[in-house]
């Protein structure tokens, strides 16, 4: 199967099902009361993380996916039917990303973690629910909502406790090979690794291990798009340290400064991770230019193992000071958490700004301007929108209700007139305060 570590989605929650606008009727009781009942909730659609899977590519050939939608509401209170959830399993390492805000909507780390991308819409009430002593055949119910759409990013980034980094052929698989149980393709030529390749390091004797993970060769430029290195430069971010490795026989001073300007043209967060540098093939030089190399590494402040994955020359060393080094998975989260989109629906502020339209000329006779109120936030348009189709049978109960959560009161306060208009989104009303 391909490695693909990037895939973009659409997602369409279901939408809630509308009240239902009933009366009992029963040759009994001619004139039953209301009985409508609730409309269903839309199905959501989720990201669940998975093991085994190490790609995105069981995701192609689908690129939408849609939930169901909850039923209507029927009489006799009978509520609809809920419409199901859907489930998208990714592997773990997968982060969501909502492509027209930008934000993160889900990171999954962990095996069985959840998360809501899409949410599925309210249902309705039924007529049964605005029943009171002095409304007694309310003939309006409510619409439910629309559910949640849109369109998302997944990325995956492997998550590996430690990152091989470095230039094409510097020696990164057979490190990893060495190292651990990998057996990825060796030779002598650019980008012979060109998928992310995991492997386990072991430690019987400490009842330890960690995941290794060769990343493929980034080369100058690769924060810019070129070669294959900005494809798999995410995958670094995941790893909890970084090894540097570095051909001794290459300038390897020069290749380690190229590689962390990279690092930083991506994210300036990576050179604050925990560090060393693997200078590898020392078994091709003379020890006094290893030596040499080793010691002109030192300005950058990270410690130096001089090893060579061919001979396996000091790659016990390697492996008990990455053991020794690596944080502990308690603190790497601590400090490198994504901040997620919340959950929760946040009703923006209550805003009314007065508008004053031009007069309308009919017949030649030419009209006082109309002043218009626009309002905005507090919720007033999605409620609105809920008793759409009854709108007019409705008007009583929601005069009450925006009465109740302050719109008439802000209306007072702003300067609003009898026959001034009140608009909120697409609706517009003749404004009127009894109280006036």
């Amino acid at each position: 199967m391909a490695f693909r570590d990037v895939l973009e989605i659409e997602v369409q929650a279901g939408h809630g099902g509308d009240g239902s606008m009933s009366f009992h009727r029963a040759k009994y009781m001619p004139k039953g009361g209301p009985d409508g009942g609730h409309g269903g909730k839309g199905g959501s659609i989720l990201l669940r993380a998975v093991e085994g899977v190490e790609s995105l590519e069981r995701l192609l050939g689908r690129r939408k996916f849609k939930a169901e939608s909850g039923n209507y509401g029927e009489g006799r209170l009978r509520q609809g039917k809920d419409g199901e959830d859907l489930i998208i399993d990714v592997p773990v390492g997968t982060t969501a990303f909502d492509l027209d805000t930008g934000r993160v909507v889900a990171d999954l780390v962990r095996a069985g973690q959840i998360k809501v991308v899409a949410r599925g819409g309210q249902g309705g009430r039924g007529n049964s629910t605005f029943a009171s002593a002095s409304r007694q055949a309310p003939r309006f119910a409510e619409l439910g909502t629309r559910g949640q759409r849109r369109r998302v990013r997944l990325e995956l980034r492997l998550i590996a406790d430690v990152g091989l980094v470095g230039y094409p052929n510097a020696g990164k698989s057979s490190l990893l090979a060495a190292l651990s149980n990998a057996n990825p393709a060796i030779a002598d030529y650019p980008f012979t690794t060109l998928s992310p390749i995991l492997g386990v390091v072991d430690d019987p004797d400490h009842d330890r291990r960690f995941t290794l993970a060769d990343i493929p060769g980034i080369i100058e430029g690769a924060s810019e798009g070129r070669g294959l290195g900005l494809e798999f430069l995410r995958h670094i971010s995941r790893t909890r340290l970084l090894v540097y490795v570095l051909d001794v026989a290459r300038d390897p001073a020069q290749e380690l400064e190229a590689l962390q300007a990279e690092l930083q043209s991506y994210d300036p967060s990576l050179l604050e991770q925990v560090a060393l540098v693997a200078l590898n093939k020392v078994d091709t030089v003379d020890p006094d230019l290893a030596q040499l190399a080793e010691d002109e590494l030192s300005r950058f402040g990270l410690p130096v193992l001089q090893v060579s994955a061919r001979d396996g020359l000091h790659l016990e060393e390697l492996k008990a000071t990455l053991f020794s080094m690596l944080p502990s998975q308690e603190v790497w989260a601590q400090t490198h958490a994504l901040e997620e989109e919340p959950d929760e629906v946040r009703v923006e502020p209550l805003h009314v700004e007065l508008r004053i339209d031009p007069p309308t000329v009919n017949r030649g006779v030419t009209g006082a301007p109309e002043r218009v109120w626009t309002v905005t936030g507090g919720g007033f348009q999605e409620k609105l929108e809920r008793f759409a189709r009854h709108l007019e049978d409705a008007a009583e109960y929601l005069s009450g209700l925006f009465k109740r959560q302050g719109l008439t009161n802000a209306l007072r306060r702003a300067g609003a007139q009898e026959g001034d208009t009140v608009e909120i989104g697409t609706f517009r009303f003749e404004y009127f305060d009894d109280e006036q």
